[in-house]
């Protein structure tokens, strides 16, 4: 990135003038917009079962994307013993706003009885493509025409 006196480097101290002290560049405070961006981990048995999951889930606006990944080889403890199963990988993106009716209809929809549902806040993306998850799990409400005059 290119600076001059115009557009001067953010991240730089400002500077100094006689007896003053540098400024200090902020230190994040750890705080996340409440519209957040989420990718909620989930599996199922067979794409059969991830299908009607990923387009309900895009249909009710819970998800702008659902991204299936087959071929992912689960090794889990399960009631004592130790399992193996292939499954596919559902990569849900949503939003902090709508992970609890997300979280709420994947357990309505999928057929586990303990499904997995792991969501994790990126510490990076694009900006648009940030804007773009955040305005398809919008919910859209429907203007309701008035009486005739």
């Amino acid at each position: 990135m290119t600076t001059s006196p115009d557009h001067p480097d953010p991240g730089a101290a400002a500077p100094e003038q006689p007896g003053e002290r540098p400024l200090q560049r902020p230190v994040p405070v750890g705080a996340l917009p409440p519209d957040g961006v989420l990718l909620a981990l989930s599996t199922v048995a067979s794409r059969e079962q991830a299908e009607p999951i990923a387009r309900a889930l895009i249909e009710e606006r819970l998800a702008a994307c659902v991204s299936l990944v087959p071929g992912c080889l689960s090794v889990y403890r399960w009631q004592g013993e130790v399992e193996q199963a292939d499954e596919v990988l559902l990569l849900i993106k949503t939003t902090r706003n709508r992970y609890a009716a997300l979280e709420k209809r994947l357990l309505e929809l999928h057929p586990y009885e303990l499904p997995e549902l792991v969501a994790l806040a990126p510490d990076r993306m694009l900006r648009a493509y940030a804007g773009w998850v955040i305005g398809e799990t919008r919910q859209r409400f429907v203007r309701r025409e008035g009486p005739a005059s």
